[in-house]
This record gives C-alpha cells, structure tokens and sequence, in this order.
C-alpha cells in the first residue's frame, strides 16, 4: 500500500510537471515589426491602413493577447499571468506620421497596446518623403494609454556595424563614443517628451554586437530589440529580443499564422 501512494505520488507529480511544461511551451512571444501605413503601398515596408486593421482584428480573433512594454517585461522575466497565453507584442520602427493618422485610432478602437521606436532627430522633420510624428501627437498619443515609446537612436540610423568593423580591432573604436553619445541624446529627447526615461531600444536594421549592448546598457535601457527572427520564450535574453517582420505582402491570416509560428 505504502508503494502504491508513493507511485501515485511521483505519477501526480510528473503529470503536474508536464502541464507546466505544456503550458510554457504554449508561451511564445512573436514580436511584429511594422514601419509604414500607406495607401497605396510604395515599399515592400508598408501595408495599406485597412490590412493593418484587418490584421490586429485577425489577431485578437484567433485568441493572441497583445501585450503592453510593462507585460513583455514581466514575460521576459517569466513572471506573466498564466491567463494569457498567446501574447503578442507590436511595434514599429522609425516613427512616421502614418501611425498617428491610422494606426493610432485602431489601437483605441480596438484597445490594443502598440509600440514604437522613433528616430529622435527626425521628430516632426519630413527629410525625404515622408513625415516623421511630432511632439504634439507623440503625447497625444502617450495620453491614449495604448502606446509605448522607444529610441532607433538619434541621429545614428545607419549600419554603423559595417563602420565599426571597418576600424578593425586593436584600438578603442570611435564608433563607440559616438553611439554613446547618440543613444544619450535620443533618451533625454524622449523623456524631454513624455517625461519619463525610456527603456527600451531597437538597433537601426536590427544591427549591433556586445559592445553595443553593453553601452545601451549603462546608458538605461533594460529591454534591446533586434531583427533576429524568431520567438521569445519566458526567461529569454531581454537584450536580443527576436521580431518577425510584416511586409506588403502580408495578409491578415499571414500574420496569424506567424504568430502562431511555433506555438503547439
């Protein structure tokens, strides 16, 4: 008899230990990046206002939950509520005035969390053929509750890998001083903004090595997104977050069945 409880013991024991298991697995988090809202499309980048909105609709329809900056921070740390158990983050890179013109009213609309990455030195500026968000509906936007911002650097979105490499080893890299500086001024460009220190960062074309990460670091962000593709799982690297772009070509039941990418 005495065998026979421990038996029953150890077989609760494992199944629990499974379902745990299970569960985790279930709790992969794709990250999709997004750039521009336009109509009609004019690169591969762009998706036109009403596929972005068909897309987030599909999303919430298939059951994904998506997630606000203080969420994936407690799902990189392994500390998110159990009850969501297909979380999806999205973000964009750059900062264009599209976003406040389209993306803007399908998060209130729909209530869906939304974060960018801004390209501090081109706030309210149009250097080519677009228009990049201004201060005005960047803390308009902010107020709405649903969005997050974060520095593409300052005025560094450039493959400054490419010249950093160029310099070879040996000797301290002056690419180095100057990203420092940069990401320094693209923080305190924000919180002159919203008021707060920003904490997270994507590197320009998702580009960085150790150096980078460590001076991202000591400058104050605590969250570094990359172009790496794939998913994120709880307790992952919070300085290599992995995305997975959406591009012109993407659907509404595409971008589902990114998401759901690995998920069992």
């Amino acid at each position: 008899m005495k065998y026979k409880i421990y038996f029953i013991t150890i077989l609760f024991l494992l199944t629990s230990l499974s379902a745990v298991m299970a569960a985790e697995g279930n709790r992969l988090l794709p990250v999709l990046v997004y750039h521009h809202i336009q109509d009609p499309v004019k690169s591969d980048v762009s998706c036109t206002p009403s596929m972005f909105e068909a897309q987030m609709i599909a999303l919430k329809e298939a059951g994904f939950t998506p997630l606000t900056i203080p969420q994936t921070r407690s799902f990189l740390a392994g500390t998110l509520s159990q009850s969501i158990k297909k979380p999806v983050l999205i973000t964009f890179d750059d900062g264009y005035e599209s976003l406040y013109n389209y993306a803007l009213p399908v998060s209130i609309k729909h209530r869906i969390p939304m974060t960018v990455f801004i390209i501090t030195s081109r706030i309210g500026q149009k250097p080519q053929f677009s228009k990049y968000l201004n201060e005005s509906q960047i803390k308009e936007m902010n107020a709405s509750g649903f969005w997050y911002f974060g520095s593409h650097s300052h005025n560094l979105h450039t493959e400054s890998i490419r010249i950093y490499n160029a310099f070879g080893g040996g000797k301290v890299n002056p690419v180095l001083e100057e990203l420092r500086d940069d990401l320094v001024a693209s923080s305190k460009c924000l919180e002159g903004i919203l008021g707060i220190p920003t904490e997270i960062i994507a590197w320009p074309y998702g580009k960085f090595n150790s150096e980078y990460t460590a001076i991202a670091r000591l400058v104050g962000y605590k969250m570094h997104f990359t172009s790496h593709y794939g998913y994120n799982e709880p307790c992952s690297n919070p300085y290599s977050i992995k995305r997975i772009p959406v591009s012109a070509r993407d659907t509404a039941a595409s971008v589902v069945k990114k998401c759901k990418g690995r998920q069992r």
